[in-house]
């Protein structure tokens, strides 16, 4: 991937875990739902927790990785309640599927993929003001690794 804008990403997720956690695993999905109207997606991938450790002798801080912990993505989109994709979100979020890990694929401008399973937490409007377009928020938490395809 080479420096880009996020002109034409797109966002697609299903409630079917991949075969194998790798690309071809979730290139295997059959039922993906485009997301529409998304207008931001947020940060992120995985960070590691801080272990630290003080010997008397030493004075000193010792520093160590401990648990890695994938992190959250906040999505934000133009309120859509007839599509399909943000229907699967709400579904996600609050209903159904409340208890499922969905896959998410998110593809971007210059057709380079990632995939990563997680939870749909939230999925909540915002009405704003008369001159904004009424919008909602969803956010997933990443359950495993962001892989590349």
């Amino acid at each position: 991937m080479t420096v880009q804008t996020n002109a034409g990403t797109q966002l697609r997720i299903s409630p079917t875990a991949p075969a194998t956690y790798d690309d071809t695993g979730f290139a295997a999905i059959v039922d993906w739902v485009e997301v529409a109207e998304v207008v931001s997606i947020g940060e992120h991938g995985g960070t590691a927790a801080l272990v630290t450790h003080n010997p008397l002798k030493t004075r000193r801080t010792a520093k160590f990785k401990g648990s890695i912990n994938n992190g959250s993505m906040p999505v934000g989109l133009g309120m859509d309640l007839t599509d399909a994709g943000q229907q699967a979100l709400i579904d996600g979020a609050l209903g159904a599927n409340i208890d499922v890990d969905h896959s998410v694929e998110i593809t971007y401008q210059d057709g380079s993929i990632e995939y990563f399973s997680a939870k749909v937490m939230s999925f909540s409007r915002n009405p704003g003001t008369i001159d904004q377009i009424i919008a909602a928020n969803t956010t997933f938490e990443l359950v495993n690794d962001i892989i590349d395809a």
